[in-house]
C-alpha cells in the first residue's frame, strides 16, 4: 500500500507538502520553450524580472554567462528584498549566487478550512478543532525556488548539476509583515510553503543558505533527488503546523513523488538517495521557535526506500520532536551531531510498506529537555514484516532520555544502552 500524505491530509491526519493543489500548471512546467522556465510575472519588480531572464539564459547554457568550477552557468541575484509571485525556477547546469538577497512570497491565496491534529505536545499558537487559514491558489506555487522538471519526467532525469549559494529564503515574511492581530491571526496570514524544492533531479548543492520562518512545511525538500549536499546552511524558525503531528516538521525533508507529493513530472515513487546533510544549524529564529526536526522522511511507497544518507556535524537546538528522524531510509549514518534542548534525539523508524537496513548512530552529543517522553536514541521496527536490520549504535553522549530499541531490530554489534 502506498502511504500518501495527501490522502492522510484528507482524513485530517497529516499536513505538509501533501496539501499541494493540482489546480493550474506546475511552475516548473508552465513556461513555453520560447520564454524558458521563468516567464515574465505581472506585478514583480524589475530586479526579479531581470533575475528570471538570467535564469532562463543559464537554463539554455548561454555562452555570455560566466561558468564556475563545476561547469555551471553563474547567475548572481541582486542584493535587497525580492517579493516573488511565483517560484523562481532554476534549470540544469546553473549556479545561483544569492548572497545579500532576501526572497519572500506573495503568491495568490484562497481561504482553506483545516482540521487540527491532536498529536502535539506544544501547539503554537492554540487553534480550534477546525479553523480557516489560507492556501496558495496553485499549490505548486507554494515554494520560493523550484528546479525545472519537464512534463512526464521520471527517475532523476530532470536537468541537474545545480548549486545554490547564500541568500535568506523566508516564505512568510511578506504576508506576516502586512498582517494585523494576535499571533494566530498573523500565523494564518501566510500559506503553508516550502522555501526550496528539488524534484526528479541529480547533483544538487546548497551552501551557506539561510531558511527562515517557514510555515508548516519544509525548508529544503529533496524529492526524488540523487546526490545532493546541504552544508553550512541555517534553518531558523518554524511556524508549527496545527494540522499535523510534530514528527513531520523537517527542515530538510527527503521525499518521493506519489499522488499528492509531486511538484512536477511523474508520480513514479522515485526515492531520494546519496544525500549529505553536513555542518548545518537548525534552531529558533527571533520570531519563531525551532523546527520539528532537522531532517527526516515520512512518505513511503512499495520498494521505494531512501538510501545512502549521511547526517553529520550538525547543531540542532530546541527541536519540538526528534532532532533527527529518518523514516523509510536505509544505509544511513548519523554521526557527531550536537543536539541541545530538544524534545527527542535520534530516532530511526521503518514505515509501511518497506523494511530498512544498515543504520549507524555514533558519536552524537544529545541533551533533551526536562520532562521529555522521547528517547535520546531510538530505533523502531514497526512490526515483524518491517524489520530494521544491521544496526550499530555506539559512543553517543546522552543527557536525559535513554536508548530504546523495539522488537524486530537486529544489530551488527552490541548496541549502546
Amino acid at each position: 500500500m502506498t502511504v500518501s500524505r495527501r490522502a492522510a491530509l484528507a482524513a485530517g491526519v497529516l499536513g505538509g507538502a501533501a496539501a499541494l493543489s493540482t489546480a493550474g500548471a506546475p511552475a516548473a512546467q508552465a513556461a513555453s520553450s520560447a520564454t524558458g522556465p521563468n516567464p515574465t510575472v505581472a506585478g514583480e519588480s524589475d530586479s526579479v524580472g531581470k533575475l528570471r531572464r538570467q535564469l532562463n539564459l543559464a537554463a539554455a547554457g548561454d555562452r555570455s554567462l560566466a561558468r564556475d568550477a563545476g561547469g555551471r552557468c553563474v547567475v548572481v541575484a541582486p542584493p535587497g528584498v525580492h517579493v516573488l509571485k511565483r517560484p523562481l525556477v532554476i534549470g540544469g547546469n546553473t549556479t545561483l549566487r544569492a548572497h545579500g538577497a532576501t526572497f519572500t512570497s506573495d503568491v495568490a491565496v484562497k481561504a482553506q478550512t483545516y482540521t487540527k491534529d491532536t498529536n502535539q505536545h506544544s501547539p503554537e499558537p492554540t487553534y480550534p478543532a477546525t479553523f480557516t487559514s489560507v492556501a496558495a491558489v496553485n499549490g505548486r506555487d507554494a515554494t520560493l525556488l523550484l528546479n525545472y522538471v519537464p512534463d512526464g519526467c521520471t527517475g532523476h532525469q530532470a536537468p541537474g548539476n545545480i548549486r545554490l549559494e547564500g541568500g535568506i529564503w523566508d516564505p512568510t515574511a511578506h504576508f506576516v509583515r502586512n498582517a494585523t492581530g494576535d499571533d494566530r491571526a498573523r500565523a494564518t496570514a501566510a500559506p503553508p510553503m516550502n522555501a526550496i524544492t528539488f524534484e526528479h533531479t541529480n547533483n544538487v548543492e546548497l551552501s551557506g543558505v539561510t531558511v527562515r520562518n517557514v510555515k508548516w512545511w519544509h525548508g529544503v525538500e529533496l524529492n526524488a533527488v540523487r546526490t545532493a549536499t546541504v552544508s553550512d546552511c541555517r534553518f531558523e524558525g518554524w511556524i508549527e503546523a496545527p494540522t499535523a503531528g510534530l514528527w513531520h516538521g523537517e527542515a530538510v525533508q527527503l521525499d518521493l513523488p506519489i499522488a499528492g507529493t509531486a511538484w512536477g513530472g511523474a508520480e513514479d515513487g522515485t526515492p531520494t538517495t546519496d544525500i549529505r546533510i553536513i555542518d548545518n544549524y537548525c534552531g529558533p529564529s527571533q520570531d519563531h521557535p525551532g523546527w520539528g526536526k532537522l531532517t527526516g522522511s515520512h512518505t513511503g511507497a512499495p520498494g521505494a526506500v531512501h538510501s545512502d544518507v549521511w547526517i553529520e556535524r550538525n547543531l540542532i537546538e530546541n527541536a519540538k520532536w526528534d532532532a533527527i528522524g529518518p523514516m523509510n531510509t536505509s544505509r544511513v549514518v548519523i554521526r557527531e551531531n550536537t543536539i541541545r534542548a530538544c524534545w527527542g534525539g535520534v530516532y530511526v523508524k521503518s514505515i509501511s510498506p518497506n523494511p530498512n537496513e544498515t543504520v549507524d548512530i555514533m558519536g552524537n552529543d544529545i541533551t533533551l529537555v526536562e520532562g521529555s517522553t522521547r528517547p535520546a536514541v531510538g530505533v523502531n521496527a514497526t512490526n515483524a514484516q518491517l524489520p530494521v536490520s544491521d544496526v550499530a549504535v555506539y559512543a553517543n553522549t546522552v543527557r536525559g532520555g535513554g536508548f530504546g530499541y523495539s522488537a524486530n531490530v537486529t544489530f551488527r554489534r552490541e548496541p549502546q544502552r
